[in-house]
């Protein structure tokens, strides 16, 4: 019953987030605290009611190591700060018999939102250079000048592959490198980057450049735009800002991935 209701609660949250994300490249915070209450609330009352006092301290020593994880990911600028507090919401889920247990679970959802996020990634990265292509490609050549002797090198450390393996590894990194940067980085000009005017900015919004406004410097950072920034920006007409990727979908594939297939993914290495 417990894994039913918390099954439901963050599969419907999950895809409200998802929803939020497409939309306004954000996650409301309400919603991270609702899921976060709501299931922590459910967890207490059912150790209460069968006298299982361990689940508490358990609950509450899991909590804090994935508050430890949220902002490992956040300032290691893995997440987005939408994105890792969905994850802390998410704790109660990974509550297990043991605390061992417990961190298995938190590992294998982890492993699970990489291999999803890295998918979807590329996905979603191909729909936008396919619809951008024209103005894409242009803008990648733009980059690439300048850098084509990097891919020269790679090339020509890959052919010294029958001296040592290591020729090869080393050249293909460098020969790769350059082409993924100039790939992220013209998408990200020709179909990231939008204007809007100061009364648009939202906060948390990430500028493309620094703004100077009167004696003050606001700072294009990971931190993005905060409500005292947005005060100064909000009588300019048009402020450059930078849209990320919508993650949370890859949160709901790796969801789901979780619940169906961890059992048998842990057997694999109990055999």
């Amino acid at each position: 019953m417990e894994f039913g209701f918390l099954f439901w609660l963050f599969l419907v949250g999950i895809i409200i987030a998802s929803m939020q994300d497409l939309k306004r490249r954000e996650v409301d915070n309400w919603l991270n605290l609702f899921l976060l209450v709501s299931s922590f609330v459910f967890v207490f009352y059912g150790a209460i009611l069968t006298g299982n006092s361990d689940v508490i301290f358990h609950a509450g020593f899991l909590l804090v190591v994935m508050f430890v994880i949220m902002n490992l990911f956040y300032y290691g600028r893995v997440f987005a700060g939408g994105d890792a507090k969905l994850l802390f919401a998410m704790t109660a889920f990974f509550l297990g018999m043991t605390f061992w247990g417990s961190m298995i679970n938190v590992g294998v959802f982890l492993l699970f939102l990489m291999v999803s996020g890295s998918v979807y990634g590329l996905a979603y990265s191909g729909v936008l250079w396919f619809q951008n292509r024209k103005k894409a490609n242009k803008e990648m050549r733009k980059l690439m000048r300048g850098k084509l002797w990097i891919v020269g090198v790679g090339l020509v450390l890959m052919l010294f592959w029958f001296v040592d393996i290591i020729f090869f590894l080393v050249g293909l990194l460098v020969f790769i490198f350059p082409l993924l940067y100039v790939f992220a980085k013209g998408l990200e000009n020709v179909s990231m980057i939008r204007e809007v005017s100061g009364r648009e900015l939202r906060e948390g919004d990430w500028l493309v450049r620094d703004i100077k406004v009167g004696n003050r410097i606001i700072k294009a950072d990971w931190d993005g735009l905060s409500l005292e920034d947005i005060e100064l920006l909000k009588n300019r007409k048009s402020v450059s800002i930078k849209e990320g990727l919508p993650f949370v979908p890859a949160f709901l594939v790796a969801f789901l991935a979780y619940v169906f297939l961890k059992d048998w993914f842990v057997g694999l290495f109990l055999i």
